[in-house]
C-alpha cells in the first residue's frame, strides 16, 4: 500500500467511506470516481492507511485486465513469498490470490484506475464475502451494478492552499505570498498544486513568481482532450512551465516522453539504457543488439566489439541519472529504488502531439514510442519455456500491454509488431491461449500492412499465429493458417527452400494434432525425404524430422515401422550429440514411449527409468522436461500394473509441477488427469472422482470447451461417472 503524501480536507468523502465500509458479514465495494489529477490515489491510500482497519490491505493499478491480473499476481506472492521460488506464471499466481481471498476475511484491495467496471467484475465476483474492495476511477457511470460510488471534486480553496504552503515551508520557511492565487489559477486540482508547489521549491521562485510564468501560459494555447478536460489543460501548462526550466536539459524531455509509453508503476529503470547514448549512435546501438554473432568469422566479431565499445565510450549514464532526478525533484515522476512510477495524466500528455507545444513535436513522441518498444523487446527472454525466465516475463508483461494500448494503428511498426508475436508466443507455450492468438492476429496484420503479405518476416508471424491456435486445439484454423502459409512460402522460396520445408512440417504435425494422420504421414514422409535430398541424410534438422514421422507412425499404431524409426534416430541423436545432450534424452524417451505403445514393458520401463535419471542430473530435477518424464514412468508403471510405484510417483510429480509451473499449466492438468486415472485404477473412487471433476472444470477454464484434452477428459469422466452409476454433480 503506497504511502499518501499531499493529503489535506475531504472530510466528507472520508466519512461516506467509513460508513459504507461499516457493513461486515459480506463484501463491500466502493468506487471513487473523479477527474485525472483530482487526487483519487491519495484519498483512497490515506482512508487505507488510517481508517481501515483491514488486514492485509493491498494495491493493485488495475487499468487494464492485465494489470489486473499482475496486481494479484503479486499479492499471492506477498501473501506466501515462497510462491516466489516456484516460478509460477501470473495467470496461476492469480488464481491462487482469488482462492485466498474467496476463503478469507478482513482484507482489502485497492483497485486504482480501473476504466471499465466490466474489467474488474469477475474478480469482484470470485471474491467472497469477506473483505472490501476500494476502486478509483475517471469513469462516473456504469458502477450500479457492482458498487456505490463516492464523487471526488477538485479541492476547496482552503484546502488547496494549505496543500501548497505545506510543500513550499517543508524544507525551509519561505515567502507564501500569491500561494493563494496559483492556487486558483491551476483550478484546485491537487496534481497542478503540488507540482506547481515543487517548481516553486526547486528553482526557488515565490508563488508571485510562478504566477507571473502561468500567465505566459494561458489554458486557451492547450488543446482540450477527450477525458479529462479542464483538468488536462492545468496539466498541461504545468507540464509547460516545468519543462521551460529545463531547456537546458533535452534529455530529460526524452525520458518523460519514453515514461510515456509504458505502464504509469513499476517502470524499471533499465527500459531507459537506451537515452544514455547520444541520438545518432542509438539506432546503432538497436543494431548491434539485434545481431547476434553465431558463427560469425573473425573480422566480424571484431567489428562487432570495436562498434560496441565506441558506442559505450559514447554512452553517458551520468546525464541520464541526472534527468532522471531531475524530474523527480520537479513531482514530475516519482523514483524507488530501481523502478519509476508517472502519473497517467502526464503520461498521456507526454505521447500526445501538438504542434503549439515545441516539447510535444510530433516525430519526437514517434521516436519516444520507438525507443521504449525496442527497450521492452531488448529485455523480453528469448527462452519463454525456461521457467527462471518467467518472472522477468510477469514484470514486463504490463508494460507490453501497455505500451500496445497505448498505440493507435497508424503508430504501429515494427517493434510493436515483434512485442506482440513474441507475447503470443509465450501465452501459447504456457495455456493462456487467448491472449497468445489476440496478440497473435494483430501482429500478422501489422507485419501484412507494413511488409505485404508474403514477407518472410510476415510469414513466420503466421506461423506464430497458427502454432497459438495448435495450442488452443483450434486445429482447423491452425491447418488452414498452416496450408496457406505454405503456398505463399513455396510460391516466394520455392519447394526446397529450408523455409518451405519447415512450413510442410508444420502443415504436418497440425494434420496430426487435428487426427489426420492419413494426411500427416504422406507429409512427414515426402518432407524428410526432401529434407535428406538437399541437405544430405546426417543433416541436424533430419533427425527432428525423423522423429516426427516416428511419433507419427505411432500414432497410427504402425510400431513395427516407428519403434526401428525411434532406434535408428536415436543412434543417430546420441553419435551427433553425446548422451547427455537434451535432445539425445528426448528421443530415448519417445523409444521408451514405442516400447510401451508396443506392450514391450520389460525394454520401456528400464529406459524411462535411466532416462529420467539422466534427465535429473543433466536437467535438474524440476526442469518440465524432467516432470514429464516421471509422469511417464508413472504411466508405465500404471500400465505394468505397478499401482504401488505409479500412484506415489504420480502425486510428488503432481506436486512439483504445480510448485514449478503452476496449478494451471496444461502440463500440471495432464499429471492431474493421470493421478486420477491411477486412482480408478486401484479402486479409490472417493479420490480419483473428485480430482477428475475438479480438473475438467479448470481445463474447461483454462483451454476451452472444445480443446481435445477437455473433449478427452470429459468422455474419460463420464465413462467413469456412468460406470459407477454416478451423475456428474460438477465441481465443488
Amino acid at each position: 500500500m503506497p504511502q499518501p503524501h499531499g493529503f489535506v480536507g475531504r472530510d466528507r468523502q472520508l466519512a461516506a467511506l467509513n460508513a459504507a465500509f461499516a457493513t461486515s458479514g459480506e463484501v463491500v465495494v466502493q468506487a471513487l470516481h473523479g477527474l485525472g489529477g483530482v487526487g483519487k490515489s491519495t484519498l483512497a491510500a490515506y482512508w487505507a492507511s488510517t481508517r481501515s482497519g483491514s488486514s492485509p490491505q493491498w494495491w493493485i493499478t488495475a487499468e487494464s485486465p492485465a494489470a489486473l491480473d499482475a496486481g494479484l499476481a503479486d499479492f499471492a506472492v506477498a501473501l506466501h513469498p515462497a510462491l516466489a521460488s516456484t516460478q509460477m506464471g501470473a495467470d496461476e499466481l492469480r488464481e491462487w490470490a482469488l482462492l485466498w481471498l474467496a476463503a478469507h476475511r478482513n482484507w482489502l484491495i485497492v483497485l486504482d484506475n480501473v476504466i471499465d467496471p466490466q474489467h474488474v467484475r469477475p474478480v469482484v465476483e470470485r471474491a467472497g464475502n469477506g473483505g472490501r474492495f476500494l476502486i478509483t476511477s475517471r469513469r462516473a457511470t456504469g458502477w450500479h451494478q457492482l458498487s456505490s460510488t463516492v464523487p471526488l471534486d477538485v479541492l476547496e480553496e482552503a484546502e488547496a492552499v494549505e496543500l501548497f504552503t505545506r510543500i513550499l515551508t517543508h524544507e525551509k520557511q519561505r515567502d507564501s505570498d500569491g500561494a493563494a492565487e496559483v492556487c486558483a489559477e491551476v483550478g484546485f486540482l491537487p496534481l497542478a498544486v503540488e507540482q506547481a508547489a515543487s517548481y516553486c521549491v526547486e528553482t526557488d521562485i515565490s508563488p508571485r513568481h510562478y504566477l507571473g510564468l502561468l500567465d505566459r501560459k494561458p489554458a486557451e494555447t492547450f488543446t482540450r482532450t477527450a477525458e479529462g478536460g479542464d483538468a488536462d489543460r492545468t496539466i498541461a501548462r504545468i507540464w509547460s512551465i516545468t519543462l521551460d526550466r529545463l531547456k537546458d536539459m533535452p534529455l530529460a524531455w526524452e525520458v518523460l516522453r519514453v515514461l510515456a509509453w509504458y505502464a504509469p508503476d513499476g517502470i524499471p529503470c533499465g527500459l531507459l539504457d537506451d537515452l544514455a547514448y547520444p541520438p545518432p549512435l542509438r539506432s546503432m546501438v538497436t543494431r548491434l543488439r539485434s545481431q547476434p554473432l553465431g558463427n560469425a568469422n573473425a573480422l566480424r566479431t571484431r567489428l562487432h566489439r570495436f562498434a560496441c565499445h565506441y558506442a559505450e565510450r559514447k554512452a553517458d549514464r551520468l546525464a541520464l541519472s541526472t534527468a532522471i532526478g531531475k524530474l523527480a525533484a520537479y513531482s514530475m515522476i516519482g523514483r524507488q529504488g530501481d523502478t519509476i512510477t508517472v502519473h497517467r495524466l502526464v503520461q498521456a500528455f507526454a505521447r500526445t502531439p501538438d504542434p503549439m507545444d515545441p516539447y510535444r513535436r510530433a516525430r519526437d513522441i514517434a521516436e519516444a514510442q520507438q525507443i521504449a518498444a525496442h527497450a521492452i523487446g531488448r529485455s523480453l527472454p528469448t527462452d519463454p519455456d525456461d521457467p527462471d525466465t518467467w518472472p522477468t516475463w510477469h514484470a514486463l508483461l504490463p508494460h507490453v500491454a501497455a505500451h500496445i494500448d497505448c498505440t493507435p494503428p497508424q503508430s504501429e511498426t515494427f517493434a510493436t509488431a515483434r512485442l506482440l508475436r513474441e507475447v503470443s508466443n509465450f501465452y501459447s507455450r504456457r495455456g493462456v491461449v487467448s491472449r497468445g492468438i489476440a496478440a497473435g492476429i494483430r501482429a500478422v496484420q501489422i507485419y501484412e500492412r507494413l511488409l505485404g503479405r508474403k514477407h518472410y518476416v510476415t510469414l513466420y508471424s503466421r506461423n506464430t499465429l497458427a502454432n497459438a491456435y495448435t495450442a488452443a486445439g483450434d486445429f482447423k484454423c491452425a491447418v488452414a493458417l498452416f496450408e496457406s502459409n505454405l503456398a505463399d512460402t513455396e510460391g516466394v522460396f520455392g519447394p526446397d527452400h529450408p523455409d518451405t520445408l519447415a512450413s510442410r512440417n508444420n502443415l504436418a504435425s497440425a494434420y496430426q494434432g487435428a487426427g489426420d494422420l492419413k494426411r500427416a504421414i504422406p507429409l512427414f514422409e515426402s518432407t524428410l525425404a526432401d529434407s535428406e535430398r538437399i541437405f544430405g541424410s546426417n543433416h541436424l534438422v533430419n533427425l527432428l524430422r525423423r522423429n516426427n514421422l516416428a511419433v507419427a507412425y505411432e500414432g497410427a499404431g504402425d510400431l513395427k515401422r516407428a519403434i526401428p524409426l525411434f532406434e535408428s534416430n536415436l543412434a543417430d541423436t546420441e553419435g551427433v550429440f553425446g548422451p547427455d545432450h537434451p535432445d539425445t534424452l528426448t528421443c530415448r524417451n519417445n523409444l521408451a514411449a514405442g516400447y510401451q505403445g508396443a506392450g514391450d514393458l520389460k525394454r520401456a520401463i528400464p529406459l524411462f527409468e535411466s532416462t529420467l535419471a539422466d534427465s535429473e542430473r543433466i536437467l535438474g530435477a524440476d526442469h518440465p522436461d524432467t516432470l514429464m518424464r516421471r509422469n511417464n514412468l508413472a504411466n508405465a508403471y500404471e500400465s505394468a500394473c505397478n499401482l504401488m510405484h505409479a500412484i506415489p510417483l504420480l502425486e510428488s510429480t503432481l506436486a512439483d509441477s504445480e510448485r514449478v509451473l503452476g496449478p494451471d499449466h496444461p502440463k500440471t492438468l495432464t499429471v492431474r488427469h493421470n493421478l486420477a486415472v491411477a486412482y480408478e485404477g486401484a479402486g479409490d473412487l472417493k479420490r480419483a472422482i473428485p480430482l477428475f471433476e475438479s480438473t475438467l472444470a479448470d481445463s474447461e477454464r483454462i483451454l476451452g470447451a472444445d480443446h481435445p484434452d477437455t473433449l478427452a477428459r470429459r468422455d474419460h469422466f463420464a465413462n467413469t461417472c456412468k460406470g459407477t452409476k454416478r451423475l456428474h454433480r460438477g465441481p465443488g
